[in-house]
């Protein structure tokens, strides 16, 4: 594990954006996991900005969400939405090489064919993952964790934070499975904010504990850990992390 305490999200944004650029460079057919949520929009911004000045080329990866959420893929809460605005062809993907689940009624199908789609990509080059303040990744909760893709009820509170319209509570999402997450080449994690303080602590601190998944992946052999200051509160063993531009804390 490699960890990176920056000052604020956008230079964990910045920070993160490096280490993708590094891996699509040198992989231009690169097979990609990609997030969705508050902590990916400033690193999607950054990737957009280096697409817009050619500085970062995306047109011949493989692009796979890590979740979708049960709603019809127009609604403005889902997920395809927020990829739509803030990621994909924004930062230079081709539509037609980025997968997402599908809200369909034969849910199990749809898991069947997700796998599938990853397993003829072959192996993740890079999983792009946030943290929720539960230690959950991608929607893998907290509690027994599955490796293939599957579906998972929310809780209220969360489908309250995702705008949820309440004719689709309890809501239900689909996700990938820790399987092809820890299979990734590389694993980016980027985590800002107090209310990951916690949950960085468990991946830092450990042990292994599915009461935390983000904690799971600690013995990743390839794991970037780049976080702001507030996420890094609750780890001592953070403190004196070099902080970009300012020396030792």
């Amino acid at each position: 594990m490699r960890t990176k305490v920056l000052a604020d999200p956008e230079a964990v944004a910045v920070a993160a954006a490096d280490l993708f650029a590094a891996v699509v460079t040198a992989r231009p057919h690169a097979v990609l996991a990609l997030p969705t949520g508050r902590t990916a929009i400033p690193f999607y911004d950054e990737l957009a900005r280096r697409h817009a000045a050619d500085q970062i080329h995306l047109g011949e990866a493989l692009a796979f969400n890590l979740d979708e959420l049960m709603l019809p893929a127009e609604h403005p809460a889902s997920f395809a939405s927020f990829m739509r605005r803030h990621a994909w062809e924004r930062i230079g993907l081709d539509p037609a090489r980025c997968d997402i689940p599908r809200a369909v009624s034969d849910y199990e199908a749809e898991c069947r064919r997700y796998d599938r789609s990853l397993a003829a990509a072959g192996r993740l080059d890079v999983a792009v993952l946030g943290v929720g303040a539960d230690g959950h990744i991608a929607y893998n909760l907290p509690g027994p964790l599955e490796s293939s893709t599957h579906v998972v009820e929310l809780p209220d509170d969360l489908a309250e934070r995702l705008a949820a319209p309440p004719e689709w509570r309890p809501l239900r999402a689909i996700t990938m499975g820790l399987g092809p997450v820890l299979g990734a080449r590389l694993v980016l994690l980027m985590a800002t904010g107090e209310s990951k303080a916690a949950a960085v602590r468990a991946l830092v601190e450990g042990p292994e504990d599915d009461r935390w998944p983000c904690s799971l992946l600690r013995d990743h052999p390839e794991l970037e850990v780049v976080i702001d200051r507030a996420a890094a509160r609750d780890c001592p063993s953070l403190t004196e992390t070099v902080v970009a531009g300012e020396g030792p804390r």
